[in-house]
């Protein structure tokens, strides 16, 4: 049964191509072409008819086209190169790398597309008309897909966001995963993929917590009455920043007064530490060593943050 189906498909599939066919011979009827010119039109086809200066063939095409992919092939080859061989045994982050590898790719596969245009012949200049041809179209349709693009190359040369960082756009924040020809890709601490348009990125307000470095600083607001003593509170908020290991000593921790009303003192505990990936860790971990100093002096406290 099984060679059965497979036999009456293969004959379902050449009964196809010959309805096609006898179409299409019907179709080019009335534009003076007869059976009897069939083998010449597809000779002219296969070798090559002129349009004004450039010689259009089915051979051709297919050259152009296998000269294309064998260049993209071998931009993707020296890519992986690169991200799997070379540049992990340099000393550049990995935004740089990242940045290296995609302009690489953008490089290669333009290359490849200006070669198989050439054998074509269809020169730079010639392109050039057809792109003024299609800047109407650009700029109605397309407009938005060319900023992406142009965002994206302004980012990966810029580097003002890189493959790694902690960023902050509107509501959204989390590690940049991807940076693409059209989006960039975030991963949110809910293990979330945010996909945000390149122009996004270039034109908004775009919060980079590790630009420069990866020491951040983090802060713990501690209100207490006030029949406590805001002194006794300083040093115990102190101590316990000191005994964490990741909290640096240089910037040394400190304690603001920040706020004070009829009911309630507010202080402000800033702490600096080396990866700011590790904050959250690190307050909880203070909040937890707060809890039992607080209650073993006697402060009672009002509010937290």
């Amino acid at each position: 049964r099984e060679k059965l189906d497979q036999i009456g498909i293969l004959i379902n599939g050449l009964a196809r191509v010959v309805l096609f066919s006898l179409a299409g011979l019907l179709m080019l009827v009335p534009w003076g072409i007869q059976s009897g010119d069939l083998a010449g039109n597809l000779r002219a086809a296969f070798f090559g008819f002129k349009v004004g200066e450039v010689t259009i063939s089915i051979a051709s095409i297919a050259f152009a086209v296998l000269i294309f992919s064998l260049g993209y092939i071998a931009t993707r080859a020296v890519q992986n190169w690169l991200d799997t061989k070379f540049l992990p045994k340099t000393q550049l982050d990995t935004g740089l790398r990242n940045s290296i590898k995609t302009s690489f790719g953008y490089v290669g596969f333009a290359i490849a597309f200006a070669v198989a245009m050439a054998y074509l012949g269809l020169s730079l200049e010639k392109l050039a008309f057809v792109a003024g041809a299609l800047s109407l179209g650009i700029g109605f349709g397309l407009q938005s897909i060319v900023s992406n693009f142009v965002s994206g190359l302004i980012l990966l040369w810029e580097r003002a966001v890189r493959v790694g960082d902690w960023i902050v756009v509107g509501a959204e924040q989390g590690f940049v995963r991807r940076i693409s020809v059209r989006a960039t890709e975030i991963e949110t601490f809910d293990r979330a993929t945010v996909i945000i348009p390149n122009s996004n990125l270039v034109s908004g307000v775009v919060k980079n917590w590790v630009r420069n470095d990866r020491m951040g600083r983090f802060k713990i607001t501690i209100e207490i009455a006030h029949g406590n003593d805001p002194e006794k509170l300083r040093d115990v908020l102190l101590a316990a920043a000191k005994a964490h290991d990741l909290v640096l000593r240089i910037p040394a921790p400190n304690v603001q007064f920040s706020s004070m009303n009829a009911s309630s003192m507010t202080f402000d505990l800033q702490c600096f530490i080396a990866d700011v990936e590790t904050s959250g860790r690190v307050k909880s971990d203070l909040h937890f060593d707060l809890f039992k100093r607080l209650k073993m002096e006697g402060i009672e406290i009002t509010g937290t943050k």
